[in-house]
């Protein structure tokens, strides 16, 4: 065993057969909360089933053994970013069945329910992004603009939640090509973007292409390119978990082996996980995981990490939550 193995137990799985991917997930106080998402409520993906967007909301509250819904979403939305600020949960971006979105909410509690909060939209639409909070100021990058992801951008937009009536500020933006489905943190004053997949072109046509780059930045000094992951993953838990020690974990997501197999065959997503030790910018293997997900948020509570349903394989949903702990 890898002295940096993540420890898993189950939670309360949700009250949904399915499960969804694509969810919003953070906390209020002591509670967990998570909304939205998309899954194949009639038939299997590979029956030909069609996807669902889902505007349902959930809490979970500390030794309680089921999920309460608790609310619904303005509407039926996934695969934006989560951010976890001071008052609740930030949705932020994503799409539903009529496209990609610019809407931004916050979700926090109020008598057991779920409030909605509209917060400042984004500059533009976007989906499969990703977001962490620095000194109070939420940073989103890259994602991609419209449906069929045939694009994706490397810009970076900044939310000063002290001042939120300057709406979204453009920073500098990450270097190179853009990317979607990436992994971000925030730890000891710099955030970390982590792999991802960028599009190539290929005979007239946007190839794409799962990345091993990692870079951290810090509003004094910018982008810093930090060494190659071992291997390239995508759309692993995201916001990334980050032990007290500036550990940086990813759990899982998708390592592009599934593509040397049929959609039927398909074992599921990577069972492995890597961590970034951000003392020496050295990266590690932390052995296996008891679920391996892909396509799904994380969020801090009760004194570790939760990660919220997520695909088992292309097209299936799991309706599993686990509680993970770093070392």
């Amino acid at each position: 065993m890898s002295r940096y193995s993540s420890s898993w137990t189950p939670l309360p799985a949700l009250p949904d057969p399915e499960g969804f991917a694509g969810m919003y997930a953070g906390t209020c106080g002591e509670i967990m909360i998570c909304a939205g998402g998309t899954n194949f409520p009639e038939k299997p993906m590979l029956e030909g089933g069609a996807k669902t967007w889902t505007d349902r909301i959930f809490t979970l509250s500390p030794g309680e053994n089921e999920w309460k819904e608790a609310g619904t979403l303005p509407v039926p939305y996934a695969y934006g970013a989560s951010a976890g600020i001071r008052e609740g949960l930030l949705c932020i971006g994503g799409c539903g069945k009529e496209g990609h979105r610019k809407d931004v909410y916050l979700l926090n509690l109020a008598e057991g329910t779920v409030t909605t909060h509209p917060f400042p939209s984004l500059p533009i639409a976007l989906a499969y992004t990703a977001a962490a909070v620095l000194d109070g100021k939420v940073y989103l990058t890259g994602g991609c603009e419209r449906p069929g992801e045939q694009d994706c951008t490397n810009r970076v937009f900044m939310l000063d939640t002290r001042r939120t009536e300057q709406g979204w500020l453009e920073q500098a933006p990450l270097p190179g090509r853009g990317r979607f489905l990436h992994q971000m943190a925030a730890t000891d004053g710099a955030l970390y973007v982590l792999g991802g997949i960028g599009l190539r072109e290929q005979d007239g046509q946007q190839v794409r292409e799962l990345l091993k780059e990692a870079w951290s930045y810090t509003p004094e000094h910018g982008w810093t390119r930090l060494p190659d992951m071992p291997y390239a993953i995508a759309a692993a838990p995201t916001p990334a978990p980050v032990s007290g020690n500036g550990v940086i974990y990813l759990l899982g997501g998708d390592d592009g082996s599934g593509k040397k197999y049929t959609p039927q065959t398909n074992p599921g997503f990577n069972n492995q996980s890597l961590c970034l030790d951000t003392a020496d910018m050295t990266w590690h293997d932390a052995g296996p995981i008891a679920a391996p997900r892909a396509v799904l948020p994380c969020c801090a509570w009760q004194d570790r990490f939760a990660a919220v349903n997520g695909e088992l394989k292309p097209g299936r949903r799991s309706p599993e939550v686990w509680s993970i702990s770093l070392p």
